[in-house]
């Protein structure tokens, strides 16, 4: 198989600008899907993205696109394009040529209006199953969808049924204010529904923003999909499980896509087989799409200089420690806190910092509030917040030592959270703080909090005004945590 897939890429590669033949001389022998997830926003892996599209339909006519979802948040050039977010993503993916793709927890970024606009503007259908759009009538995606390639001087009918992870307290992981009025279901209790499509056409696809853990369940417990094509966990994978199903996922942000080949023989599958490309080893660019994404980058409003990093910010503490601190510095708060899961960047370079840099940073900003905290609530919610997100918050103002516990099932929890002042001495449990969070956040201050009020600032604003006024920042060696692991 691998010879194979290696013989085909070259080709692929080398053999780029080959005429294309026209499709009613060309008799297609197998059905070929060229597939990735977790794009993110990344216009700046499209162009390359975009060759290798054209160069596979230059062999294969009959290809099909399939995204698995969360296409948006990653890139300011296209999230925060001025008028329409997304516009650059769905512009480019409607000239490449997708066919349809799956709903991702990303896609709520945007919120309602944001995923009305992609679904209405995508010249391919956004599919989803376990998701209702119940205040929203205008806004009904389908559950699955058939899309028809002749293969070998047949109608072969490939069906994607969509889904969605519901792992945030049965909703995806997106800002609760995005989905207010939309309701789901776990995506192990909806695919049943649905398996009786295997009978009405040649293939049946799983287009699954689920996660490979989960998607790994779903190849063993439904022998019925012929293939599974996921995301959301931004894993590399392939495997071919002993039911048939095949399983792959393209790890994340357009630096793999995953092409899949089946092959019939008397009407049946034969073969289901998948090798992923490494895109960042493709040299070759759609020039016409490498058009595009050089006239984004090139506004001037992305590249304003807010301040200057006299180091680099090098890991999630740096960085973390800096979004506390600006969102304690914007509302005066005593302390500032930052969740770790909207820290987007693993690093960020010193020097210059301009708008870009704080928008790739922070794509989501949430709007700020300030919560009245005793400290005892305040180590009550660094307990909870730290467990809920998966990793320590950042925080500004205090210092805090925390244990981390790792259960047999291998999920973990943080306890015992023991807070201290800027000057070394611990908070005092019944003294009450004012403390700043993202709206996100906020909803783990419950029961964890006297007053929490909205402000009308956000994350965004405590960043820029951070830098200006600042000018001058260095975070090398911040830490503000200490843990024990258990």
């Amino acid at each position: 198989m691998k010879r194979i897939f290696n013989i085909l890429i070259i080709s692929l590669l080398l053999v780029s600008c080959a005429v294309k033949q026209p499709k009613s001389n060309y008799n297609q022998k197998e059905l070929v899907i060229l597939s990735v997830n977790d794009m993110h926003g990344k216009i700046e892996n499209m162009p390359r993205f975009a060759f290798v599209a054209d160069s596979l339909r230059n062999i294969y006519p009959e290809l099909i696109i399939v995204s698995a979802g969360d296409n948006r948040t990653g890139n300011p050039y296209n999230d925060k394009f001025p008028g329409q977010p997304n516009f650059p993503m769905i512009n480019m993916m409607n000239e490449i040529g997708f066919d349809v793709s799956a709903l991702g927890n990303h896609e709520f970024d945007g919120n309602i209006d944001g995923i009305r606009y992609f679904v209405n503007t995508t010249k391919f259908p956004v599919i989803c199953a376990n998701t209702y759009f119940t205040g929203y009538p205008d806004l009904q995606l389908p559950d699955y969808v058939t899309v028809t390639r002749r293969i070998d001087g047949k109608d072969v009918k490939t069906i994607f049924l969509g889904m969605i992870e519901t792992e945030n307290d049965g909703k995806p992981s997106s800002h609760e204010k995005n989905m207010i009025n939309v309701d789901f279901k776990p995506a192990e209790s909806v695919i049943g529904d649905y398996l009786y499509l295997k009978d009405s056409c040649d293939v049946f696809v799983l287009l699954s923003h689920c996660g490979k853990d989960e998607e790994i369940k779903f190849a063993n417990q439904f022998p019925e999909f012929d293939m599974i094509i996921g995301g959301h966990s931004h894993d590399l994978y392939t495997h071919q499980f002993d039911d048939g199903v095949l399983y792959t996922q393209s790890k994340s942000y357009i630096t793999y896509a995953t092409v899949s080949k089946i092959r019939f023989k008397d009407g049946d599958i034969v073969s289901v087989e998948a090798q992923p490309i490494d895109l960042r080893k493709v040299t070759k660019v759609d020039d016409k799409i490498q058009k595009e994404v050089d006239g984004y980058y090139a506004n001037p409003d992305f590249h304003v200089v807010l301040g200057t990093a006299k180091t680099l910010f090098d890991g999630w503490d740096a960085l973390g420690a800096f979004m506390a601190d600006a969102v304690r510095y914007i509302t005066k708060a005593e302390i500032g806190m930052q969740n770790p899961g909207g820290v987007r960047l693993d690093s960020l370079h010193g020097g210059n910092i301009n708008k870009a840099d704080i928008f790739a940073l922070d794509p989501f900003d949430n709007e700020l509030v300030i919560a009245k905290m005793t400290g005892k609530q305040i180590e009550d919610y660094l307990d909870v917040a730290s467990t809920a997100d998966g990793d320590c918050t950042h925080v500004s103002g205090i210092t805090y030592t925390i244990d981390m516990i790792k259960s047999d099932n291998g999920q973990t929890s943080f306890v015992n959270a023991k807070a201290y002042l800027e000057n070394g001495e611990p908070i005092d449990p019944e003294g009450v703080y004012t403390v700043a969070l993202n709206s996100y956040m906020a909803k783990w201050a419950q029961g964890h909090s006297i007053s929490i009020e909205e402000t009308d600032f956000t994350a965004n604003d405590g960043e820029i005004l951070y830098l200006k006024d600042h000018q001058s920042v260095d975070y090398k060696g911040i830490s503000r945590y200490t843990v024990t692991k258990k």
